[in-house]
């Protein structure tokens, strides 16, 4: 047996004993060394987005060590170091036969629709298992996924060295895609939040900017820092109407726009804004080959993602934790589980 948090509806998530999974014939099974606590798992507690059906282990940005492989698995072993894509694919439908595996017509996700890392052991696919270099820690491996998405959303934001750009949202992701698009050779980061504190967080991530839009007219300040023109790209990190809408509004004529943010399945924009300035809005999913990528950011040191740990945890506190961070009682950027 084994300890697992188990999500059991809205609010409700309790620390229970379950039974050590069995790894099938090509199934690794790895001792859970280092788990993140996502905002769409925060999301999820609430059961605002409805795309966690209980009871379901959640957990998915993490790394360990290999406990067992099933009887076909050959590139593992016990012992070995890893980190794990959460995004189990198909591998043969028309969107991982194009290069997008990440909107597989058949994909699963741990802690979502399988069980996940808020355990002590989780089984996954072999294909999922990426090895983590002996130079880089157990935390450093559980912040690959969260980067890799942060990577994705600048790669498909289209714009020219020192361009601009303004990103909504300064939680993880939109934090670690100010860091990715800084990489890519954005000029002045303008950040948008309504949190004083993440806002300072983003500041001392290297933000050029940090407006809070509940104290101030985030579209008037845009425009005088860009101008009067707006932004070459606008990037939205927290998925409701009020973000969405804002988004298109510090955008200059005929700009990229691109959603991460899914916190909610249906929201309401003004779609003149997209037709008559030829707003080029976009969403993006998960990552395809960013996970590799994102795996070598950190291990080059492009991009150090411990900066945004403020708080570390474990198992048996987690639950409550995440309440906190559910009801706005904690305020942490990024918490870590360790065991």
């Amino acid at each position: 047996m084994m300890k697992a948090l188990v999500y059991e509806g809205a609010y409700k998530m309790s620390l229970r004993e379950v039974p050590i999974p069995v790894p099938a014939e090509n199934d690794v099974l790895v001792r859970v060394r280092s788990v993140g606590i996502c905002g769409s798992d925060v999301h999820g507690f609430r059961g605002t987005t409805g795309r966690r059906k209980p009871p379901i282990i959640m957990g998915h940005e993490f790394s360990g060590v290999v406990e067992a492989v099933g009887g076909g698995v050959k590139s593992w072993k016990p012992g070995d170091r890893v980190v794990c894509n959460p995004l189990l694919t198909c591998g043969v439908c028309e969107g991982c036969s194009s290069g997008f595996p990440n909107i597989c017509q058949d994909r699963h996700c741990l802690g979502v629709d399988l069980n996940g890392a808020y355990a002590e052991f989780v089984n996954v696919h072999e294909r999922m298992v990426y090895r983590l270099p002996d130079s880089m820690t157990f935390d450093q491996g559980s912040l690959v996924e969260p980067l890799a998405v942060a990577m994705r959303a600048a790669n498909q934001t289209d714009f020219l060295l020192s361009d601009t750009v303004a990103i909504i949202g300064c939680g993880t992701i939109g934090l670690l895609t100010m860091l990715a698009v800084r990489m890519k050779g954005a000029g002045e980061i303008i950040m948008i939040d309504t949190n004083d504190h993440r806002l300072a967080f983003a500041k001392k991530l290297g933000a050029d900017h940090a407006l809070n839009s509940q104290s101030a007219d985030a579209v008037e300040a845009v425009r005088k820092l860009s101008g009067g023109k707006g932004v070459s790209a606008a990037i939205e990190a927290v998925g409701i109407s009020a973000t969405a809408n804002l988004s298109l509004l510090i955008a200059k004529n005929g700009a990229r726009v691109t959603w991460i943010g899914n916190s909610q399945p249906e929201i309401t924009v003004n779609m003149q804004q997209i037709v008559t300035r030829e707003l080029k809005v976009a969403g993006t999913y998960g990552f395809a080959g960013e996970f590799a990528a994102a795996l070598d950011a950190i291990r080059l040191g492009r991009i150090d993602p411990l900066q945004l740990i403020e708080k570390e945890t474990n198992l048996a506190e987690a639950a409550e934790l995440i309440g906190d961070l559910a009801n706005g009682a904690s305020n942490f950027v990024k918490v870590i589980v360790k065991f």
